[in-house]
């Protein structure tokens, strides 16, 4: 599978897919997110059409804690999923711009951490860390903006973790948040 274009040269069918791409709802969607406003549009087309589109109904599982990962991660256009841990305690709601499954998508011998069911119905972007794997051979510069892409969804877990964690050590000192 050849994963290339030729992005210098467009051709008809290059601009048939571009035009195809922008016409896209979802990509609209996809494009108003926050880590993607700000990307060119070139780059922008490039990591949605390296996702595919899955929908979810309400109460559906995606997974389920302690469960073998597939590999996947998820990034949620519209609708909202419930977040519980093991123990079937519910902590968390995630929306449209939220990604779940990365850290599994990242390290496939981990188990997930928590159960995710739709709370709604969801259109999510996927994407597989075998394509991905795939897309780091045949399209490097493809993976280049993948891998940023996914260093500004890591860095902003790590920042939103600390400032958890921040509240937390706050509040078990007796001090106000």
């Amino acid at each position: 599978m050849n994963l290339k274009r030729n992005i210098s040269q467009p051709t008809a069918k290059s601009v048939l897919y571009n035009a195809l791409i922008q016409s896209n709802s979802q990509f609209t969607t996809f494009q108003q997110l926050p880590m993607v406003k700000d990307m060119p549009q070139e780059h922008a087309m490039m990591l949605f059409s390296s996702m595919k589109e899955e929908r979810f109904y309400e109460n559906d599982i995606i997974y389920t804690a302690d469960t073998e990962t597939t590999g996947k991660m998820y990034l949620i256009l519209n609708g909202y999923v419930n977040v519980a841990d093991v123990s079937g305690h519910h902590y968390g709601r995630l929306g449209s711009g939220c990604v779940f499954g990365l850290f599994s998508f990242l390290d496939d011998k981990r188990a997930h951490s928590a159960t995710i069911q739709a709370e709604t119905g969801v259109t999510a972007l996927t994407l597989e860390r075998s394509y991905f794997d795939l897309i780091n051979l045949e399209d490097p510069k493809l993976a280049q903006h993948l891998m940023h892409f996914m260093f500004g969804l890591l860095s902003e877990k790590a920042l939103k973790m600390e400032t958890e964690y921040a509240h937390i050590h706050q509040y078990a000192l007796g001090r106000k948040v």
